[in-house]
């Protein structure tokens, strides 16, 4: 989640929360009720989603590391049979063209890498006496099943995060789209009662964007991760804002 849509998800926590602390307003079959029911799917959908965001994204760049290992130890397994078969061209010239070393992209990388282990079996005894160990076929071939694992590994990864992402704007298009009904019903319902409805539009406001080095953010978002109780989550900065459609009232005296 982004900081945006940390404070949007924060929002709808407050929200979801205002209408369990309230339920006695909003009885059960209640269009009321419902509604704030919606709101504690879309918020359990945000929090599923954001792990599986971050999960996501951990496993592309762990990916791009485990990749970056295994293409190494597929190109050295390569280079040690291209540098033996030069040796062996000395008596066998026509070996040489076989084995040279293939391209840098990944498919030219994977699959020049498989070509030179079918045409290297036939030939292992010459490897062999050239030095190489009696695997090196196998040694070959288990390395690149392992460069082609970390491509898909991470591509794996990135597509998780990429799901994971579309399905939080989703979520949140639905929670929006669902706002206003909800609006209309607490106003009605709780108008009457100051107290309740200052709570409600503290709860509804999305706030500004915490200040330059606060710490705000990291904690939502490791609130909305750990899919936080409301304690956890910070309270909402008690500010007008563009995103928030109902700004605060002033404060009411106590009476």
């Amino acid at each position: 989640m982004n900081t945006l849509d940390v404070r949007k998800y924060n929002m709808l926590v407050r929200i979801r929360d205002y209408g369990a602390a309230r339920a006695d307003l909003f009885p059960p079959g209640s269009l009321g009720a419902r509604t704030f029911g919606e709101i504690g799917a879309v918020v359990d959908r945000l929090t599923a989603g954001a792990t599986a965001e971050s999960s996501g994204r951990r496993a592309a760049r762990q990916g791009v590391v485990s990749k970056a290992a295994a293409r190494r130890a597929l190109r050295q397994a390569l280079e040690a049979v291209n540098r033996t078969a030069r040796g062996i061209a000395l008596d066998k010239p026509e070996v040489l063209g076989k084995f040279q070393m293939p391209g840098k992209g990944d498919h030219d990388l994977a699959t020049g890498a498989r070509q030179i282990a079918d045409d290297a079996g036939p030939l292992a005894a010459d490897f062999v006496a050239h030095g190489l160990p009696p695997s090196f076929v196998a040694d070959l071939l288990a390395a690149l099943a392992t460069f082609e694992r970390a491509i898909n590994g991470r591509a794996l990864g990135q597509e998780t995060h990429v799901g994971a992402r579309a399905d939080i704007a989703a979520a949140l298009d639905l929670a929006f789209d669902t706002l206003p009904r909800l609006d209309a019903i607490v106003e009605n319902t709780v108008g009457g009662d100051p107290h309740a409805l200052a709570a409600w539009r503290l709860a509804r406001n999305v706030g500004r964007p915490p200040t330059r080095g606060g710490g705000a953010a990291p904690a939502a978002h490791t609130a909305a991760l750990a899919g936080a109780s409301p304690s956890a989550v910070p309270a909402a900065v008690a500010t007008p804002d563009r995103l928030a459609p109902t700004a605060l009232p002033p404060a009411t005296p106590a009476v």
